[in-house]
């Protein structure tokens, strides 16, 4: 395997899973997003409540954008949520001046508007919570075998690792990034929509390389210099030396130790053993960091480790279904894949966020 094939189809902590389809249906993944917000009764930007199947979060906001006369650029999201699946989340249309539009015109099989309210201040992207799943894998081949991934998901997690939806069809988002950076990143070459996501797709991929390769050459164990990650408030810090209470508040999840997604640095935030291997893990790829560097591409940490939360397990028939609950910005494939032989090949839409 390639050093490009392992970090899209990373190293997994259950070495043996079952078969089963996943998918099949867009019933078969349901997603909600958390996010509590008040109606404040008033104000310019009126947020809709909306279920889709079988649609991507950007077509909606078009549609919506369409339907109220305005430019896309007035419609926000929190994340964007999976085509092939049911899934409900915010949206919010800025329309100064405007009564509440009569939203439910929309209504068609691939969305609905369920709930309408009004508030003072635009839906920023990343602001919901979380995102919880509802997954039926149909027709699991051993339900032993099942029930022991579960088990190990549920009490040691999986790695953090980004799907590889975020590559997009035949790994081509990550392709044309490194072909795009290596000829200097020109903005007149790609344009500003898209930079975005193939700078979100090389990121991806280095991080998905530093994880995979920590993970197995040493577990989830601590190096000098670490940075780890605190579990409420997703802030950072840097740790020279581990010390006893360190390590305690590691273990019972207080804080999270971190990889990096390489890119323009101000203040390094590891040093030591573990700058030194984060280092030689993408040392083939030191034309491209120096590039994202170059383009002040700001690097940022991620936690390592995701572990799903409320996670529940029934049997219907020789069918799973699964429900659990994911920070914003975690993958639900890299629960998936402990638990079945998983080969995502469709371009979903590029994560659930």
């Amino acid at each position: 395997m390639s050093q490009l094939d392992a970090a899209i189809n990373p190293a997994r902590l259950n070495s043996k899973r079952t078969q089963a389809q996943f998918k099949l249906h867009p019933e078969d993944f349901v997603v909600t997003e958390r996010l509590d917000v008040a109606d404040d009764g008033e104000g310019e930007h009126q947020w809709l409540w909306i279920r889709k199947r079988g649609a991507n979060t950007q077509f909606v906001a078009r549609q919506l954008a369409r339907f109220a006369d305005t430019s896309p650029k007035n419609v926000s999201y929190a994340g964007l949520k999976d085509r092939n699946a049911v899934t409900e989340q915010w949206f919010s249309v800025q329309l100064p001046g405007q009564e509440t539009l009569d939203w439910q015109q929309l209504n068609n099989e691939e969305f609905q508007v369920l709930k309408v309210i009004r508030r003072q201040k635009k839906l920023k992207l990343g602001l919901h919570e979380a995102n919880q799943f509802k997954i039926r894998l149909r027709d699991v081949a051993d339900k032993g075998l099942f029930e022991q991934n579960w088990n190990s998901l549920v009490t040691d997690g999986t790695l953090n690792y980004f799907g590889p939806q975020r590559f997009g069809h035949d790994q081509n988002n990550l392709t044309r990034g490194f072909e795009w950076l290596r000829a200097g990143g020109s903005n007149k070459r790609v344009k500003k929509p898209e930079q975005s996501r193939l700078l979100s797709s090389v990121r991806s991929f280095l991080f998905n390389q530093i994880a995979s390769s920590r993970y197995q050459q040493y577990g989830f164990e601590t190096l000098a210099g670490d940075c780890v990650m605190l579990s409420g408030s997703q802030s950072v810090f840097h740790v020279e030396q581990w010390d006893d209470e360190l390590k305690q508040r590691l273990t019972t999840g207080d804080i999270q130790l971190t990889a990096g997604q390489p890119g323009w640095v101000s203040k390094p935030l590891i040093s030591g053993e573990a700058e030194q291997f984060e280092t030689d893990c993408v040392s083939p790829w030191a034309d491209i960091i120096d590039c994202l560097a170059s383009k002040k591409v700001k690097a940022s940490r991620r936690a390592m480790r995701l572990k799903p939360t409320d996670p529940e397990l029934c049997w219907d028939g020789s069918d799973a279904v699964i429900y659990f609950e994911l920070p914003k910005g975690s993958f639900a494939t890299a629960c998936i894949s402990e638990l079945i032989d998983l080969s995502v090949t469709e371009n979903d839409e590029d994560s659930v966020e």
